[in-house]
């Protein structure tokens, strides 16, 4: 689906126009774009009148609930929460938590454990899954789940969490979900199910954290670094205990796990399997890693070998939202109220006109410039080129955190190991649309 869309806007010559998705029954057809001005133009300069889509929020709506994933940009709701979550995600506190926490499960969990692995073949993905799930929860919660570790427990909640969004996305493709959700039979009595336990799972955490709280406010210990030990914080601080609050902050739990899993583990295996294609890269990734004068802010080549790929492998392929009223894209094309605009932004980051004719070469040195003092310095893409991190109000608030712990793991995995891939080369692509479900094999071997 990604790739074949993708194939549709590009092979077509559509950067600049766009193309159609006709399904049955759908009264208006789903437009495709990879223009900049067009992602611009729904993700800032109207962004007050393109929200999520209809069908989106009634498949997902068990699962993310009213909270910041599922409400609207334009409603008050919105905005409320996105200043809260922001200020909590931004805070001095919050981000030196969630650095200490990644270098922790670097250090202490995932270099020992590719340590006792070396010279077999290891599923990469499955290690950096139980890695993220890990660093994750810890940062969202304070909970260790101890998924990694050499005896590969069970990873109860992370499996309830993929199916369950699973099980959502394929509501968007049947015709019968809301039949067998009122019967409560097949895949929805599974979803209600699995949906449950996460819930109970995250409130006897809640309940906990809660308790543990309030014994360090009595005794004037303001010791909560973790995102939710900062909200129940703010809250206790005004007085504010309303039962409701534990199922609010349930949601909010389980949409920052949505958002910090997908992005990091995405991001992560797709970058390991680009750098093991490319030696080249991955030689000058090494010898900057090492280069004991650098701090890893230094580290530029790092930076743009991660952007690089995300460029080729964004986190998120594709962006869709709805319009709730007539509109016109700065390209011409008509817009009805109820249309599903859908930015492409796989497809932006294979087109030629964006990114020249040798887009399909991994090439870091695109991100990099010459100072008059011979300094590279990054060059960075506005968001509507590169909307990995989407752009305008609706920009990923963890952006900054994101990008960090990538590169800790990053430098620390590729200054001790080469990753070499125990698959075929064909194999990889057809990954990209299914990552949860596919391995990704490598041979772990310790560098001289």
């Amino acid at each position: 689906m990604i790739q074949w869309t993708a194939e549709l806007l590009l092979v077509n010559n559509n950067y600049k126009s766009c193309s159609f998705l006709r399904f049955p029954l759908r009264r208006h057809p789903h437009i495709l774009t990879a223009n900049p001005a067009n992602v611009q133009h729904i993700l800032k300069t109207r962004f007050d009148i393109y929200q999520k889509t209809t069908s989106f929020r009634a498949t997902h709506q068990e699962l993310y609930r009213d909270n910041l994933f599922l409400a609207e940009g334009g409603q008050q709701r919105w905005r409320k929460l996105r200043q809260l979550f922001g200020h909590q995600v931004n805070s001095r506190s919050f981000l030196k938590y969630a650095m200490l926490v990644t270098e922790n499960e670097v250090s202490n969990r995932l270099l020992p454990f590719l340590i006792s692995n070396t010279a077999i073949v290891v599923d990469l993905h499955d290690i950096l899954r139980r890695f993220t799930y890990d660093v994750v929860f810890r940062m969202v919660l304070g909970h260790d789940l101890a998924y990694l570790s050499n005896n590969f427990p069970q990873t109860k909640f992370a499996d309830s969490f993929e199916y369950a969004k699973e099980l959502s996305w394929m509501r968007l493709f049947s015709l019968t979900w809301k039949a067998k959700r009122f019967l409560n039979m097949g895949s929805e009595k599974r979803l209600g199910l699995e949906i449950s336990e996460m819930r109970e799972f995250l409130r006897q955490i809640m309940r906990r954290k809660k308790e543990a709280g309030r014994r360090l406010l009595d005794q004037n210990i303001n010791d909560n670094d973790d995102f939710i030990s900062g909200l129940l914080l703010m809250n206790n601080n005004n007085d504010q205990r309303d039962d409701d609050d534990e199922e609010i902050l349930i949601d909010a739990s389980i949409n920052l796990i949505l958002a910090g899993v997908e992005t990091l583990l995405a991001a992560l295996k797709w970058f390991f399997l680009s750098v093991s294609r490319n030696p080249n890269v991955e030689d000058k990734i090494v010898k900057e890693v090492k280069d004991e004068r650098k701090d890893i802010r230094d580290m530029i080549y790092t930076h743009a070998s991660i952007f690089e790929s995300m460029r080729l492998y964004p986190p998120v392929p594709l962006g869709g939202l709805e319009a709730t009223q007539d509109d016109v894209l700065p390209d011409g094309t008509n817009v009805n109220m109820g249309t599903t605009v859908i930015f492409h932004t796989y497809a932006m980051g294979r087109s030629p006109e964006l990114w020249g004719n040798d887009w399909p070469e991994f090439r870091p040195e695109r991100w990099l410039k010459r100072t008059e003092e011979n300094h590279e310095t990054f060059l960075a893409r506005d968001s509507y080129t590169y909307p990995v991190f989407h752009g305008g109000p609706r920009i990923c608030l963890g952006k900054e955190i994101a990008l960090a712990q990538i590169k800790t793991v990053a430098t620390a995995i590729l200054r001790r190991f080469h990753m070499v891939p125990a698959m075929e080369e064909k194999d990889y692509e057809p990954l990209y649309s299914s990552p949860s479900s596919d391995g990704f094999l490598v041979k772990v071997v310790h560098r001289n």
